[in-house]
This record gives C-alpha cells, structure tokens and sequence, in this order.
C-alpha cells in the first residue's frame, strides 16, 4: 500500500439535545474511508464529549486518497431503537499529499446535518503517511498544487506556463435513482453530498494527472463549477492554467523592492 492514513477523535462540543428525559446525548462518532468504518466508544450524557479516541488507521492507494473524502458521522445512542443521526463532517485529504504539505490536519469541524444544519462541532487529527511508489502509470496525481487565485502566490517563482487544462466528470444523480423513493429525505440528501465530494476529488486527480503529462507541478486559477441537470445527471468541470512553480527559499526573496532612504528623507 502506497499510503496510511490515520485519524483521532479527540472531543465535541455544543452537540444538540438528543434525549429529552435527560435533556443530553449519548455521542459516538463512525470514521470511514472507503469501504473501511471504525467506532468511538459511546460517551455517556454529555454534549460536550470528550473521547479521545485510539488512532483509527486506514491502509488506501493514494489514487483513493485523492478521490475519497474521509467521512465522519456522529451520532445519538439508543439502546432499543435505531441510532440517531446527529451530523456529519467529509475532510478533503487532499492537502496533505504533497512533499511541502503540512502533515496534519486538526482542528474543530462543523457537524453538518442535511435537515437541521449545524450542530456542534467535533475536534479531529488527520495525518497521512506516503511510502514511496515508483510505479509511473499509477492513476494519482499526488504532489500537484492546485492554487485559486488567477496569480503566481508571491512565494513561488513560475519556472513554465505549460498551458490551459480543462476536464470534466459526469455522474447519476442520486436524487433520480429510483431507491431515493423509498429512502429516508436525510439520506438522499448525504447520498448527493457524497458523490458531489467524490466527483470533486476525481476531478481534481484527473486535471493532476494532465498537469504531469504537461511535465508542470501546480495548477493557477483553478475554478470548479458544479451543474445539476435533471434526469441526465450532476456535471462537474473544472479549468486552470498548469505551470511549473519553484518556492522561494527566501522570504526577503518575494518582498517588494524598496529604495534606499534619500538624502532629504534622511535630514
């Protein structure tokens, strides 16, 4: 396996009212990537829990990486019933598959529910560990940069502007399939908010891989635009101009020129 990715539920906080003869929650959090799910334990009349979980570790192809939003779920424990779902938070792990990357990822996340919007926020570590991979026909386009401003960043030096690259990713739309008849409104709406971050993930990857054929390493100006279009499916396209960036070793190197200081100024 080309790479690991490991993630740690630390805690939440203001998570909403789930049990009302306690006006608390029993919270638990499920972690997947791909087809791979791990548990928190269930914390117990809190909502404001504070897990601190095991590392949950994940063995994927850096193809998957790329494609595959990591998707956390926290929900409501009941004992005799179904669980409940309280919200969920997809983590892009795209950032950190780059040499100059930082190699964490933490920090407080929004819980997003479909139906009720925000609720509460939940406190993640996400790192990821690459083996090295020789194999030059792999499909990943790991270590391509992708920028949104439409200018050189200002610590960065364009070396090459290879030129424009465009693609695009055409998918059903779950919200025409014919289970989202007998499914819950919840789940049709997660259903579509998944594959809108997979088609985004792929995109990406796929104008990566264009970028290296162009021999460049970054992409300036990249701009995504998503198009629902009825019964023939979600649309996404994306453009950019692919380049050849070297960082500057120098912060001094990317400041603004300045004059010396002139004789009147000085007196």
């Amino acid at each position: 396996m080309p790479g690991k990715l490991k993630v740690k539920i630390v805690a939440g906080r203001h998570l909403p009212v789930m049990d009302r003869a306690s006006d608390l929650t029993d919270a638990f959090v499920e972690v997947k990537f791909g087809n791979t799910t791990f548990k928190t334990d269930v914390y117990l009349k809190s909502l404001n829990p504070q897990w601190n979980s095991e590392w949950f570790k994940f063995e994927v192809d850096d193809e998957d990486l790329q494609d595959e939003p990591l998707q956390i779920t926290v929900l409501d424990h009941d004992t005799y019933s179904a669980n409940d779902a309280i919200g969920k938070v997809y983590i892009d792990i795209d950032p950190l598959l780059y040499s100059e990357a930082a190699t964490v990822i933490s920090g407080w996340f929004p819980i997003y529910d479909t139906i009720h919007g925000i609720r509460g926020e939940i406190n993640v570590i996400v790192k990821v560990d690459l083996f090295n991979d020789l194999n030059r026909f792999r499909q990943s386009s790991c270590g391509v940069k992708f920028f949104c401003t439409t200018s050189i960043p200002k610590c960065y030096r364009a070396v090459i502007i290879h030129g424009f690259v465009e693609e695009l990713v055409v998918n059903e739309d779950p919200e025409y399939q014919w289970i989202d008849r007998i499914r819950t409104p919840r789940a049709s709406n997660e259903a579509r908010q998944r594959l809108i971050s997979l088609m985004s993930g792929e995109l990406q990857r796929k104008i990566g891989l264009k970028v290296l054929e162009m021999r460049g390493n970054a992409v300036v100006g990249y701009l995504q635009c998503f198009d629902l279009e009825g019964e023939s499916g979600l649309v996404v396209r994306a453009i950019g101009t692919a380049c050849t960036l070297d960082k500057l070793s120098s912060p001094a190197a990317f400041l603004p020129a300045c004059n010396s200081p002139s004789k009147e100024m000085k007196e």
